[in-house]
């Protein structure tokens, strides 16, 4: 038995299966199920039952899960107890965010301070960082999305608010700002359920009373505005995730301003981590 087929036998049972399990390690399908099949012959057992889903543990392994569970939180003091006494942070940073452009300044600023890191980006919307952040996917997650978790802390970082817009064919075009209830002419272009701009826009239409003539889904931000140049809608973003393009112009919202606010978030249990102690340090530019 080793340290491997543990965290496979984890990832297993905490994702639901063995596909799911290997992608939130990172590894192949096949490599999960060669730790947790080298594990179940080593002691002639069987931890998941294969008659049902693949992720449906059997009593023994519904027993040793909590063990395991305890084994690592030990392991991950351990690390947090080592990192802290060594000659300052090694090793990788992993961050995720809801938008690379709100994560690169932090970056800029983690890079500077502690070089010989290593960094990974990953990227998704609010909710997808935040499942990310608690599976210990990600160490820290750069998100429009401080919802309330015995899990996790949240730190603000900074508030942006939402802005539309349009071709420069576009009858708004040469206006500034728009009336929120004008955007009751348009077809809007806006992200997928789950997305911290969906959910504002929704709720500002709401508040106002306001329907659109109709929407467009898409599931990021570069989807958004090439569906805007191409003519399908009216296109709502956060004011500092907008890409300069030629074809295109940003108004203002009157009336009924939406605003978001960034967090980063980690796990509590990760708080002594000197990663995330790091990444908590270079959230805001020195005075």
């Amino acid at each position: 038995m080793n340290i491997h087929q543990l965290r496979a036998f984890q990832a297993v049972a905490a994702e639901g299966g063995f596909s799911a399990g290997a992608a939130a390690l990172g590894v192949s399908q096949p490599t999960v199920s060669a730790h947790v099949g080298a594990l179940e012959q080593e002691f002639t057992v069987q931890l998941f039952d294969r008659s049902k889903r693949q992720g449906v543990l059997t009593p023994l392994g519904a027993e040793l899960l909590p063990l395991v569970r305890e084994l690592f939180a030990t392991w991950d003091k351990a690390v947090l107890m080592l990192e802290g006494a060594g000659d300052g942070i090694q090793g990788l940073l992993r961050l995720g965010a809801d938008a690379p452009i709100n994560a690169m300044g932090i970056l800029e600023r983690f890079k500077k301070q502690f070089p010989q890191v290593d960094i990974r980006l990953t990227t998704g919307n609010s909710g997808s960082v935040r499942a990310d952040v608690l599976a210990g996917r990600v160490d820290v997650g750069v998100v429009a999305d401080a919802a309330p978790d015995p899990a996790l802390e949240a730190h603000w970082i900074a508030a942006q608010d939402l802005v539309v817009f349009v071709r420069t064919d576009h009858p708004l075009a040469g206006a500034k700002s728009v009336p929120l209830r004008r955007l009751a002419d348009e077809v809007l272009v806006i992200r997928e359920v789950g997305s911290v701009t969906r959910t504002a826009l929704s709720d500002a239409l709401a508040r106002e009373g306001v329907e659109p003539a109709g929407f467009v889904e898409v599931d990021s931000r570069e989807s958004l505005q090439a569906a805007v140049v191409a003519g399908l809608g009216t296109g709502v973003i956060a004011e500092d995730e907008f890409m300069d393009h030629p074809g295109l112009v940003i108004l203002d919202v009157q009336g009924a301003p939406m605003r978001i606010d960034e967090y980063a978030i980690h796990r509590r249990d990760r708080a002594a981590s000197a990663v995330v102690a790091g990444v908590l340090a270079c959230l805001r530019p020195q005075a």
